[in-house]
C-alpha cells in the first residue's frame, strides 16, 4: 500500500494558526467594505468554508526494557523519517481509511513495526523496541572458565562472572576488546547477528629473569640484566620486594615496615618500574608472605608460637614465621602488595605462601591450629588448604580490579602429591582464586631415588615434563602454571630444553638464580 506524503506538524500547530489568520482577514475586509459601499455579488457564486486542519498522530518510541525515550529512525509509507532526541515525531494524519503502518529502527534495539487502523483519541501511538542483548563466554584455550574479563563493545563494558558469562545489553555491531590480567589482550569483530558468543583468551607467554632486591639496586648489574633481556628472548623480571627474612628492598610507603625496621633501600622504585618500561618487559614482583623475621619477632601475638616456650616459632635458619590463621598477619603482605600493584608492578607473587615445613613443626602452634599428633590428618590438612585459600582470594580480589594479576609460589611436589604435604597448598583448589601458580620444579631437591634416579640433576627434562603433565589435570579454576625453573646443576643446553617443555605446553617461565647470575646461553633468542 503506498502512502500520500506526509506532512510535518509542529505540537504548537503553527500552519492551523496561519489559516485561521486569513480567514479572519477576509471577514474583516468584506465588513469594512460593507459600512463603505454596497459589494455586488457575482450570482451563483458563495464564500466556499475553509477545509479544516488536519488532525496530528505522535508517534513515540520507547526502549521496551526499562521505557526511557529512544530516539530511532522511522518509516512511513515510502519516506524516511527521524524522531526528535525525546523519540516523539508528530505527523498529519491524512490516511482515512487506509489506516497507517510504522516501522521503527534504533542502534542497539531490535527493529519493530506498528500499524494504526485509525488515529487514536489521544493521538499518540507507542512503539516499544526490543534490546539487542549479547551475552556470551569467555574461557580458556581448554575450555574452562575465565571469570574477570573486561568485555567491551563500543562504550559498553562487561565482566564475566564465575561462570566465565557476560551480557552487553543495547549491543551494536563492532569490535569486542577483551582484557584480563596475566592474559593477552584481545579484539574480536562482531556483525551484531550472532548473538550468543564463545571467546577464547591465551596466557600470555611470559619468559622471566629473577632479580634479588639488592641486584636491582646495583647499576652496573641492574644495565646489565636490562641489556641481557633488549638481546635474548627474556620478555619480564620478577623483582624482589620483599625477601626470605623479610627485608623490604625499596623506600615503601607501608608504615609498619619502618616501624619493625625491615627497610633497607636498595633500588628505586619509580626508577626500576621505569626502565622495565622502557624496555618493554612485563613487571612482576616477589613478595615473601608467611616467613617474616621482622615482624613475627615485632609483632609476637601475630607469629606463629611455638608449644613449650611460647615464643615465637622458628624454623631450623632460626627464622620466625607468621600465624597463617591469625588474619591480621595477612594485612602487611597486602598492604606492600597493594603500593606494589599501584605504583606500575603487572603482577604480585606471593611467595612462602604456605605453613612452615623446615623446622620442627610438632612443637609449632598457631591461633586455630596445632602441630603435634594430628597435623598430617585430613581434618587438619583441609583447614590448611582453606586457610592458604582465603588468603589468596583476598589478594585477588584486591589486586585483579586494580589491573594486576596475582601468582603463588607453590613446591613442585605438590603437583604429583595426594596431599598437601602439611604446607596448605593444593593446587587444584588454588586454581580457582589466582591468576598463575608457579610450581618450583629444581631437580637438586629432589633426593635420590625420586622416579627410580639415582641422581634427579641428570633427569631434568623428564623430570620437569613428569611434573608439569602430573599438574595440569588438577586445574580445576581459571589459574595457569608458569613454572620456576633452575639455572643452576645442569648444562646450558638442558637449561633450553626446560624452558621449551614449558613452552610446549603453551606455559610461560621463570629462571631462578639466588645470585642473579644469568648468561645469554641459558636462554633463548629474541623473538
Amino acid at each position: 500500500m503506498v502512502y500520500p506524503p506526509i506532512s510535518h506538524t509542529e505540537h504548537s500547530g503553527r500552519p492551523r494558526r496561519v489559516l485561521r489568520r486569513a480567514v479572519i482577514g477576509l471577514f474583516f475586509a468584506l465588513g469594512l467594505g460593507a459600512c463603505a459601499s454596497p459589494v455586488g455579488l457575482v450570482g451563483g457564486e458563495s464564500v466556499r468554508p475553509l477545509e479544516p486542519a488536519a488532525p496530528v498522530l505522535t508517534v513515540a518510541i520507547v526502549a521496551a526494557d526499562d521505557s526511557t525515550a529512544l530516539p530511532a529512525t522511522l518509516t512511513i509509507g515510502e519516506e524516511e523519517l527521524e524522531t526528535d532526541e525525546t523519540g516523539h515525531l508528530a505527523i498529519d494524519w491524512r490516511f482515512d481509511d487506509t489506516g497507517l503502518a510504522i516501522a521503527a529502527s534504533a542502534p542497539g534495539f531490535r527493529d519493530g513495526t506498528a500499524s494504526v487502523a485509525q488515529l487514536p483519541d489521544e493521538g499518540e501511538v507507542t512503539l516499544a523496541l526490543e534490546p539487542i542483548v549479547l551475552t556470551g563466554r569467555v574461557v580458556t584455550p581448554d575450555g574452562r572458565a575465565l571469570p574477570g574479563t573486561a568485555v567491551s563493545l563500543g562504550r559498553k563494558t562487561a565482566r564475566s562472572d564465575v561462570e566465565g558469562t557476560f551480557e552487553i545489553s543495547r549491543a551494536e555491531a563492532g569490535d569486542l576488546q577483551l582484557e584480563r590480567p596475566a592474559w593477552q589482550s584481545s579484539t574480536v569483530a562482531w556483525d551484531g547477528e550472532e548473538t550468543d558468543v564463545t571467546l577464547t583468551l591465551e596466557p600470555l607467554m611470559i619468559r622471566a629473569l629473577r632479580v634479588a632486591g639488592d641486584k636491582a639496586g646495583d647499576r652496573d648489574t641492574w644495565e646489565s640484566l636490562l641489556d641481557l633481556a633488549d638481546r635474548t628472548g627474556v620478555n619480564a623480571f620478577v623483582v624482589d620486594t620483599k625477601a626470605e627474612g623479610g627485608t623490604v628492598f625499596h623506600d615503601t610507603e607501608v608504615a609498619l615496615a619502618h616501624e619493625i625496621g625491615a627497610v633497607k633501600t636498595f633500588y628505586d622504585l619509580d626508577k626500576v618500574i621505569q626502565d622495565m618500561d622502557d624496555h618493554g618487559l612485563y613487571k612482576i614482583t616477589r613478595i615473601v608472605t608467611f616467613q617474616d623475621n621482622f615482624l613475627a619477632r615485632a609483632r609476637p601475638e601475630i607469629a606463629a608460637r611455638d608449644a613449650e616456650t611460647g615464643e615465637p616459632w622458628q624454623n631450623y635458619k632460626g627464622i620466625r614465621w607468621l600465624d597463617p590463621t591469625d588474619r591480621n598477619s595477612w594485612d602487611y603482605a597486602l598492604d606492600l602488595a597493594d603500593e606494589a600493584c599501584r605504583r606500575g608492578f603487572d603482577e604480585i607473587q606471593f611467595d612462602y605462601i604456605r605453613f612452615p615445613s623446615d623446622g620442627p613443626v610438632s612443637q609449632v602452634v598457631f591461633d586455630e591450629l596445632r602441630g603435634g599428633e594430628g597435623y598430617y590428618d585430613k581434618e587438619t590438612q583441609q583447614f590448611r588448604i582453606a586457610t592458604i585459600s582465603a588468603f589468596l582470594e583476598e589478594a585477588h580480589s584486591r589486586l585483579n580490579p586494580m589491573g594486576c594479576a596475582v601468582a603463588a609460589d607453590i613446591f613442585a611436589i605438590t603437583l604429583e602429591s595426594t596431599s598437601d604435604e602439611g604446607i596448605g597448598q593444593a593446587p587444584g583448589v588454588f586454581s580457582n582464586y589466582i591468576d598463575v601458580l608457579s610450581p618450583m620444579i629444581y631437580t637438586y631437591t629432589y633426593g635420590p631415588g625420586w622416579k627410580g634416579w639415582d641422581d634427579p640433576n641428570e633427569h631434568a627434562v623428564e623430570l620437569v615434563t613428569l611434573a608439569l603433565d602430573s599438574g595440569i589435570p588438577r586445574l580445576e579454576g581459571f589459574s595457569v602454571y608458569r613454572p620456576w625453573l633452575q639455572r643452576a646443576f645442569i648444562p646450558d643446553d638442558e637449561i633450553l630444553a626446560i624452558q621449551q617443555v614449558a613452552e610446549d605446553r603453551d606455559m610461560g617461565w621463570m629462571l631462578w638464580s639466588a645470585n642473579t647470575i644469568f648468561d645469554a646461553g641459558h636462554l633463548p633468542p629474541p623473538e
